[in-house]
């Protein structure tokens, strides 16, 4: 016995949540096909449970990935329309220094918000229904775990490979394969890294405040400012987090990948000299590197330019976002659908864009998503409007 509906989402998160009940608020009959327990699983931990949802300091220089569709994207879709958007679904937000979190402060209200917005506009949703195999003749049959669905449109809306424990999984890259899609290397995002040297175990625990940069066979590739976490084998925060990308990318083509902490960026090298001689090492750094760099033979050096090397990332496991994907360049910039096969559409983490902290990750899918929904129109709906504005939607 087949289900038929009009358009299939596959994925209840982030972007398969917002572009369901957009579609479901035109009128259309959306089915939702969530492999995991519950909806909205990793956006309910995403910002350690605060969820900021968007940021109105944005830019492509932003992202990763093709920076023409990027700019497109952005220009359709703001962060004042995500937020307009919200607030149709009572989800109100506060900001601080740019950066847009619900007004609770708790990523369950984003859930909760598209969840019954979901309900009240006729979205049927199957959770622990794992998608198993699509397949398309004059409609796409979808075969899951819990029976076969027959639609005219489908939404890849699966996220990335990033977080197991919170519902990351590969399942999307298989069935964008299945109509023709190219996958290209996936690397973990926004994580830490793996450091050589005892140090980082003598050390843990501490935060620094400083800067970190990223060498690639000696050149510096990129660097951040800001709470550095010392790790037991390594490094974390949200600098290192903004980098870890260029880091994975460069291991996984055997370069040679080090790091370079300065302790203090505020001051000069000659500065520091002076300061060491007048006060010594014990207000330049915390307490536990103080040793270390007593000992070490140009304490100057150590307090400016602290040089290890990188072994890896803390793995896709870890990470809270999956760099790669399918190439944006393989879907239609102003549409979302495939060009690989007409009436299939992919959404947020699963195309090859990925963005640095601060609600941007979580921005490009709210905004595929969108663009998604402002263009698909079910045969049996033509009627409706085909071009609507930010607004309208």
């Amino acid at each position: 016995m087949k289900t038929q509906c009009d358009v299939i989402v596959v994925g209840g998160g982030a972007s398969g949540l917002l572009c369901a009940v957009m579609l479901a608020r035109k009128g259309v009959q959306v089915t939702v096909l969530e492999k995991n327990h519950r909806i909205g699983k990793k956006l309910s931990a995403t910002g350690n449970g605060r969820c900021n949802f968007t940021n109105l300091h944005m830019n492509e220089n932003c992202y990763y990935g093709n920076s023409k569709f990027i700019s497109h994207l952005l220009t359709e879709v703001s962060a004042k329309c995500v937020i307009a958007e919200f607030e149709k679904y009572g989800i109100l937000h506060r900001e601080k220094d740019g950066y847009v979190y619900p007004h609770t402060n708790q990523a369950a209200t984003v859930v909760n918000g598209l969840y019954h917005a979901c309900t009240q506009f006729g979205v049927i949703i199957y959770e622990d229904c794992e998608v198993e195999q699509i397949t398309k003749k004059k409609e796409f049959l979808v075969h899951t775990s819990k029976g076969d669905f027959n639609s005219a449109y489908v939404v890849l809306a699966t996220g990335g490979k990033a977080g197991k424990e919170s519902g990351g999984s590969e399942s999307g890259y298989s069935l964008a394969e299945s109509f023709h899609h190219t996958v290209t290397k996936l690397y973990p995002g926004l994580t830490g890294l793996v450091c050589d040297g005892v140090v980082w175990n003598k050390t843990a625990g501490t935060r620094v405040q400083g800067t970190i940069s990223l060498m690639i066979d000696g050149k510096t590739e990129a660097f951040e400012t800001g709470e550095i976490q010392i790790v037991k084998n390594g490094v974390s925060g949200i600098p290192v987090f903004q980098m870890c990308r260029i880091a994975a990318k460069a291991l996984d083509e055997n370069r040679l990948v080090e790091g370079v902490i300065d302790f203090v960026p505020s001051l000069s090298k000659e500065e520091i000299k002076n300061w060491i001689k007048k006060h010594g090492v014990e207000g330049l750094m915390p307490q536990k590197w103080v040793p270390l760099c007593k000992r070490a033979k140009n304490p100057v050096e150590f307090v400016k330019s602290f040089r290890f090397v990188i072994r890896d990332t803390f793995g896709m496991e870890r990470a809270q976002v999956t760099a790669g994907g399918v190439p944006v360049e393989e879907v239609v910039q102003d549409s979302m659908e495939s060009k690989k096969e007409k009436q299939l559409y992919l959404l947020g983490e699963l195309l090859d864009v990925d963005g640095i902290c601060g609600g941007y990750n979580l921005h490009f899918a709210w905004s595929t998503a969108m663009i998604a929904a402002k263009h698909i129109l079910p045969v049996s709906y033509t009627h409706l409007r085909a071009h609507e504005t930010c607004a309208d939607l």
